[in-house]
């Protein structure tokens, strides 16, 4: 449901500018965060962004910064609002907001993890975990939370207000990130606070960047929902190995389990929900796990679940991954992600390999969601990044169309090799394919880009 100002004062969206904190007495020495029942559970974690933030202040940082790879502008500034959460510092060292007040995120210190789950293509239904802007307003109210949360939410922000996203002091406008930590706060199960200072009072400005940090009772506040953080709550405190598609990553942590953990990525396609490996074994007494990578895996998270239960105490803080431009077998191949999968997850895949050296013999393969699809492969000598059949067309402008069905085996494998005589020197090729999918977002599925760098 929609909680509106009147019916319902513990749910009470952030309101305007002109409130002022001050005039709010609260006793500093005592704890006064209120709670609206529930919490969420591990099949509730993810959350998502659709990005149609109208203000060009909105999405002005560009900057790239490690512990949120492939994000920017208002996708990122709202990823740092849910790492504020988080049971520790983000990436082991919390670097990424840039504001003084606030340098390290993820301060939670409770038994409480979320896990990105890319961006999204609409605002969803009021359970599906989305951040999005909504037009209007709605008098003095900055956003609003759609709860109950047990089955999902819905954060909206009023387009009527100028959005900024960071990451310095916010001026002439409201702060997208201090904003939504407020309301992120309200996904988790609390409601509001009279304590001074805090995150999660009802009244903020909405400006300067003070609400990006979660204070005391705050803190105290998603203990009390989720527990102080464990002992016993696995940690991952770095990456290793490889980080590609198919290849092998290393976690080091703490906390594994010797059987039956599972290793959750943020998934291609839009969806959501993680795309997990089940049943992942560790070895150095529940400190190493090695695991393929998945297909689908793109850049965002990595977590674990291991095999102790499903209690809050049993996922993994959410460590930062940069899979985004992997580079598969043979020089001068890079893969584009995301592709663009079906609503059950299925992502297909485009790769390639070998010798791209005059003479030389390289591949391509095409794997599909199915045996004998029909599809269409584009190739082109630029890279684009266009919103497409609610995916990202890479091959753009095509400069070739190539149709063809898969076989049996739902792989199309193609081999060549280049004339003796070389190709222009420094040519960029980009390819994707794209297959008619009733069950993909716009009746259409896609693969990752993949793109060919000639010597």
């Amino acid at each position: 449901m929609k909680c509106s100002l009147l019916r319902c004062a513990a749910l009470l969206a952030v309101c305007a500018a002109g409130a002022s904190v001050a005039s709010l007495s609260a006793p500093a020495d005592a704890a006064a965060f209120t709670k609206i029942g529930g919490n969420l559970s591990l099949s509730q974690r993810d959350f998502r962004v659709f990005n149609n933030f109208s203000d060009a202040t909105a999405n002005n940082n560009t900057a790239t910064i490690p512990n949120f790879p492939g994000q920017s502008g208002a996708v990122l500034a709202i990823w740092k609002g849910h790492a504020e959460w988080g049971s520790e510092p983000r990436g082991g060292t919390g670097v990424g907001d840039g504001l003084a007040s606030n340098p390290v995120i993820g301060s939670g210190a409770a038994n409480f993890d979320n896990v990105f789950g890319g961006t999204h293509t609409a605002t969803g239904t009021i359970n599906d975990n989305v951040h999005s802007e909504q037009t209007g307003s709605s008098g003095s109210t900055l956003a609003y939370t759609q709860t109950p949360i047990s089955d999902g939410w819905r954060i909206r922000y009023y387009s009527t207000w100028t959005w900024h996203d960071g990451p310095g002091s916010i001026s002439g406008g409201m702060d997208l990130q201090g904003v939504s930590t407020h309301e992120i706060g309200h996904t988790l199960g609390l409601g509001h606070t009279t304590v001074g200072g805090s995150t999660m009072l009802a009244f903020i400005s909405g400006t300067g960047g003070g609400a990006r940090s979660i204070e005391s009772d705050d803190i105290g506040g998603v203990q009390s929902i989720y527990g102080a953080k464990s002992s016993t709550k696995p940690h991952i405190g770095d990456l290793s190995g490889s980080k590609t598609p198919g290849g092998t990553l290393t976690i080091t942590g703490s906390g594994f389990t010797t059987t039956g953990n599972d290793v959750w990525f943020t998934r291609q396609g839009n969806l959501g929900n993680p795309e997990k490996v089940l049943n992942v074994s560790s070895t150095g007494g529940g400190t190493v796990i090695n695991v393929v990578v998945p297909a689908t895996a793109t850049d965002g998270d990595v977590l674990v679940k291991n095999g102790s239960g499903s209690s809050h105490s049993n996922l993994s803080n959410a460590w930062p991954i940069d899979i985004g431009s992997a580079a598969t077998a043979g020089s001068g191949f890079t893969e584009l992600h995301p592709g663009l999968g079906t609503a059950t997850g299925a992502v297909p895949y485009l790769s390639g390999g070998g010798d791209l050296l005059p003479g030389g013999v390289f591949w391509i393969e095409i794997d599909s969601l199915q045996p004998g699809a029909p599809g269409v492969l584009f190739v082109s000598f630029a890279q684009a990044a266009l919103p497409f059949k609610g995916g990202t067309l890479y091959a753009y402008p095509a400069a070739a169309e190539f149709a063809f069905v898969t076989d049996t085996g739902s792989q199309l494998l193609l081999e060549g090799s280049l004339p003796a005589g070389g190709m222009p020197s420094g040519v960029t090729l980009v390819l994707q394919a794209w297959f008619a999918d009733a069950a993909g977002p716009q009746g259409a599925v896609a693969t990752n880009g993949l793109q060919l760098d000639l010597p």
